[in-house]
């Protein structure tokens, strides 16, 4: 039997110097039945030219050009259309293995799953420009699956390397039907946060390699690498929305972890912003300040009913982030 159609996703805007690393990471795949939709989203320097080129190459290509509109609307263009069995991300300054579809594609049938996901790391962009990514052999393929709970467990897990792994979606491989009521926030700065918790909501089993499959390109010029902005705050935005869905998904070890996690984002927030240049810091601690008390007190009224490793494990993480914030809040 063939293999089944896979479509990636893959917007585009201005990304002209690491679009044709991506792109030919994507297009050189060992697993050849892709539907490659990219989606230039406006771009003003070489990106349309550049895709227009490769799609006269590949007839899998298809390209759609739209006024710029940001990350999640490009992704919203491409569900709209695409026609594959599975669905996966690229984004258009990363790169991926040549075995990266082949590999969650195995995955995802040998295990009955609706999500694969692999491991990923960050390289810089010379690395990328000097050929020197870092991806695994995939001989000897370890992996573990989880459930719907398990993998929403993994979202708030205090071990942050499974957490982030577990939020993007870019090193997945999706069920299309998963979206088939989903789609990304348009205009919000977070959308893998605010959009990864419902698909995982809607899964029967999630399967993980910890394979590097995927080179998530850190750009000098990346937000990551800019002085601290009040549209950080919007990280709030992210966990009251995780807060209240936790709160009716009726687990209270799970709700209670979700607290954690925010006081953790809440401490994380604050340290950024002692270590910045930011004029009014003192309006922005005041706010933090106030969502760290308000979290606080609800996970120390939410204790109740947990079993003693649960309890244990609230406790000493809540108390230890109480510590660090004030601390933080006193330099």
């Amino acid at each position: 039997m063939d293999k089944e159609l896979i479509s990636v996703i893959i917007p585009v805007y201005n990304v002209e110097k690491f679009l044709p690393y991506s792109l030919e990471s994507v297009i050189n795949q060992t697993y050849k039945n892709l539907e490659i939709i990219i989606i230039n989203d406006g771009s003003t320097d070489g990106s349309k030219a550049i895709c227009e080129q490769y799609a006269k190459n590949d007839k899998r290509i298809k390209l759609l050009s739209q006024k710029n509109q940001g990350l999640s609307a490009a992704r919203n263009a491409g569900l709209n259309i695409v026609t594959g069995k599975y669905i996966g991300f690229v984004d258009s300054d990363d790169v991926i293995s040549l075995e990266f579809y082949e590999c969650l594609y195995k995955l995802l049938k040998e295990t009955n799953s609706d999500i694969s996901e692999c491991a990923s790391v960050q390289i810089s962009d010379e690395d990328l420009f000097n050929n020197k990514t870092k991806f695994d052999n995939i001989n000897n393929l370890d992996f573990i699956t989880t459930d719907s709970l398990g993998a929403l467990n993994r979202i708030n897990s205090e071990e942050i390397y499974i957490t982030g792994k577990s939020i993007v979606v870019w090193n997945k491989l999706y069920k299309k039907e998963l979206f088939d009521d989903i789609g990304f926030p348009v205009g919000k700065k977070y959308e893998d946060d605010l959009t990864t918790y419902k698909l995982f909501n809607k899964i029967h089993k999630l399967v993980s390699t910890e394979k590097v499959l995927y080179d998530y390109v850190q750009r000098k010029n990346s937000l990551m690498h800019k002085d601290f902005s009040i549209g950080r705050l919007e990280a709030l935005e992210v966990f009251d929305n995780y807060e209240q869905f936790f709160k009716e998904y009726n687990n209270r070890y799970l709700y209670d972890k979700c607290l954690v996690r925010y006081l953790r984002i809440l401490c994380t927030i604050l340290e950024e912003l002692y270590n910045s240049q930011y004029e009014d810091k003192e309006k922005v601690k005041n706010i933090l300040e106030k969502k760290f008390n308000e979290v606080y007190s609800k996970l120390e009224s939410s204790l109740d009913g947990l079993k003693p490793k649960e309890l244990d494990y609230v406790e000493k993480n809540k108390e230890l982030y109480f510590k660090k914030f004030f601390y933080l809040l006193g330099k």
